[in-house]
């Protein structure tokens, strides 16, 4: 039975898989924090970690596996990966983003590129996470697209998708029942969890300011950062800002919406390596979802059945519309989304495929599996597992500047506080966009 709440280790153990990040926010808490969840959940004994923890060298000593989720490769984690060869411990890089891969740098729609020092700092960032690539045994990725973007470089790669916490799934169902049903409007919300999806809501605004027309019930909630143009003449007052919110405060704000929008650019390769997060944050709430057809959401979505899937402006106004019309047709769409999700990217659910992506990767590069796949359960607890909430607000930045003026240099320091300050001046002094 685990614990209400699960805090790192005061004193490293003899867990046989670490698993670290190299950054934090929402990326970190998938791609690490839910992964240490789902380990817990099948009794693997596993420890959670941060690049810049102190602890780590000595956390990572009797470590029979290792994870590295977007972990830029320095003379510091150089040193941790010749002790972990040395000791024939696995060296996995779990990526979530096409960050390993220079050359995609001019598909990334990021207002702060702008900037030419932030631009160059990424630049490098991404070659020193293609050498990390170069420097590991195997990669876990979320998506089919980046698994085998990642096997085009001749390294092996295996896919773990993404799925809830069952701390999330506890925030849903709570905003859910508390939620008000709208009587005398309709809400259709997107919500960008970082300011690179500019270019992302084009896809879906010819067909918004469409329906906003046709209905002037319809209100466009737009949550955190973007851009949505000056261009909505009249149909401006129909368009609601609402600033970012902490992710256990997403699901009050969103229980709001009817409808759940995601859409990306087809033919950008950053858009292709998402997953479908999107559509499962807003499946928990039993939200219909009209996405862009992505690999990824082309896995998650029956078009038609559990949510829409819309390419061109016309396929965007026919989802919305009749979504917008049909009432009985949001409710069915929304609760298929819903039990879709549960049966699909439940933490339990994951936690064993997760441990038996790890046998495999155990298995085909060292002969032996890590630990015996368990059979998986088929009843799904609504409340358990929670992770303390001082874990995500740690590495502190801080800690965080300690560490690149230790290893990476002052210059990159210095390079970094400025791009933290010109973030904070953004507001009052706008990035200048180009073209």
């Amino acid at each position: 039975m685990l614990e209400p709440k699960q805090t790192l280790p005061e004193k490293p153990g003899d867990q046989s898989i670490v698993i670290l990040s190299g950054v934090r926010g929402d990326t970190r808490r998938y791609r690490t924090l839910h992964l240490f969840e789902q380990l817990r959940l099948v009794g693997i004994d596993c420890a959670l970690s941060h690049l810049t923890d102190p602890q780590l060298p000595r956390l990572l000593e009797r470590a029979k596996m290792v994870i590295f989720h977007r972990t830029p490769l320095d003379g510091y984690v150089d040193k941790l990966l010749e002790r972990l060869r040395r000791r024939g411990a696995l060296v996995i890089l779990d990526v979530d983003d096409l960050v390993f891969d220079p050359a995609a740098f001019q598909w990334i729609d990021s207002p702060d590129f702008q900037d030419p020092l932030r631009a160059k700092l990424y630049r490098a960032e991404m070659e020193r996470q293609r050498e990390m690539l170069d420097s590991s045994q195997a990669v876990l990725a979320s998506t089919d697209f980046l698994a085998e973007r990642v096997r085009n470089y001749g390294k092996p790669a295996w896919m773990h998708r993404n799925a809830f916490s069952h701390e999330m799934l506890e925030l849903a169902e709570n905003a859910y029942r508390s939620r008000q049903p709208n009587t005398d409007r309709l809400v259709i919300g997107y919500a960008s969890g970082t300011p690179t999806h500019d270019r992302d809501f084009e896809v879906a605004k010819p067909a918004l300011k469409h329906i906003l027309q046709q209905f002037p019930q319809v209100q466009l909630w737009l949550i955190g950062s973007l851009d949505p143009g000056s261009n909505w003449g009249r149909l401006a007052d129909q368009v609601r800002r609402l600033t970012w919110v902490p992710w256990r405060k997403l699901p009050e704000l969103m229980v709001q919406l009817d409808i759940n929008l995601a859409p990306l650019v087809i033919d950008n390769p950053f858009a292709q390596s998402k997953s479908e997060i999107k559509y499962m944050e807003a499946a928990l709430l039993r939200l219909p979802t009209v996405a862009s057809p992505t690999g990824a959401f082309q896995t998650a979505i029956r078009s038609g059945e559990n949510g829409f899937l819309a390419n061109t402006p016309a396929e965007w106004a026919e989802a919305l519309e009749s979504l917008v019309r049909e009432q009985g047709v949001r409710l069915q769409v929304g609760q298929r989304a819903y039990e879709h999700a549960l049966a699909h990217y439940h933490p339990s659910r994951r936690a064993h495929e997760l441990l038996a992506t790890l046998n495999q990767i155990q298995e085909s590069l060292a002969g032996s599996p890590l630990e015996s796949a368990e059979a998986s359960h088929t009843q799904y607890p609504v409340q358990g597992f929670r992770i303390d909430p001082a874990i995500e607000r740690s590495p502190s930045l801080w800690r965080m500047a300690l560490y690149s003026l230790r290893h990476r240099g002052i210059r990159t320091l210095g390079t970094q506080v400025w791009i933290y300050i010109r973030r904070l001046l953004a507001p009052v002094w706008p990035y200048r966009r180009s073209g």
